[in-house]
């Protein structure tokens, strides 16, 4: 059974790709804004996708079909990345034998949804009921080069079933891929996508949550990746300019005392910096100076 797994992810979730604010996107792949932290009930719903999941994947077995939900490379749920390794995902299977296209194998992706999102969803198609759900899908097939999809949700209220065929859309994957690249990529945060996250359009800003980082003069969590010695690179790895080696997701999480912030996530004006030192200086939005290196006591969400 597949386990919910707490803390930062390694890359960009396929999952979260459809979020259209690049800096959002920027900022969980940097490990800039508090982490999700354990919950009983988040792991109830988890396990609750779990049994819906192995229910919908059964379901298609009793048609005819042939389901594969493990890579055998590896015995494990196939994974597939894109973007250097950074965009990262995990398919619930590939099945062959569907009475629609027989020959044709189809990325499977199963959900569950409560009655009002899955009355919503059924009104299809999920590329606009959907989105999120319509591009993991797509960079699923992208990544295997697979030409069809399967999309199958249950409705958690009276069990009744939706399911779309999906379509591969080559120049949607790879306009996405590149937008992912480009984020990945950048030293700094993009662009904000809202400048006054109280506004109607911004009604995404609520429950980001990276919004008193964004919005609100928060300073962000020290890790290795906030750092700006540190940069991603294909494989995928990370890599320390100031200490010329290759960091690991255990050793990103824990830093070093050389840590200094890459000033865009500092809410102050930079001022000064002193490289013998190892220090930079700024200005904060009360008037008064901060100085960040390695005098400075450790900053944690």
């Amino acid at each position: 059974m597949r386990t919910a797994r707490d803390g930062d992810s390694a890359g960009v979730p396929m999952s979260g790709v459809a979020n259209p604010c690049d800096r959002a996107l920027w900022y969980a792949f940097r490990w800039a804004a508090p982490g999700e932290q354990p919950e009983g009930a988040r792991q109830r719903r988890f396990e609750s996708g779990n049994l819906y999941e192995s229910r919908l994947l059964a379901m298609l077995g009793m048609i005819g079909c042939d389901v594969q939900e493990i890579d055998e490379a590896t015995g494990k749920q196939i994974r597939v990345d894109l973007a250097g390794g950074h965009l990262r995902g995990k398919l619930d299977g590939v099945a062959t034998g569907l009475p629609e296209a027989p020959v044709t194998p189809h990325a499977i992706e199963c959900k569950s949804a409560n009655d009002k999102s899955f009355k919503a969803i059924a009104k299809g198609p999920i590329r606009e009921t959907k989105p999120e759900h319509y591009a993991q899908i797509q960079l699923y097939m992208h990544a295997l080069d697979l030409r069809r999809g399967l999309y199958m949700v249950a409705n958690k209220n009276d069990d009744a079933i939706h399911c779309e065929r999906v379509e591969y859309d080559p120049t949607f994957c790879l306009a996405l891929v590149a937008r992912i690249e480009r984020i990945v990529a950048a030293p700094r945060p993009p662009a904000r996508l809202h400048d006054d996250p109280t506004t109607k359009a911004a009604f995404a800003c609520q429950w980001c949550p990276a919004r008193a980082i964004c919005h609100e003069g928060a300073f962000p969590r020290q890790n290795c990746r906030t750092c700006m010695f540190s940069s991603p690179s294909d494989g995928p790895r990370w890599d320390c300019e100031r200490h010329g080696r290759r960091l690991s997701y255990d050793g990103m999480q824990t830093g070093c005392p050389d840590h200094l912030f890459i000033p865009d996530l500092v809410p102050g004006e930079q001022i000064d910096a002193d490289p013998a030192r190892g220090t930079v200086t700024y200005r904060m939005a009360d008037g008064s100076v901060w100085v960040d290196g390695q005098v400075n006591l450790r900053r944690t969400a």
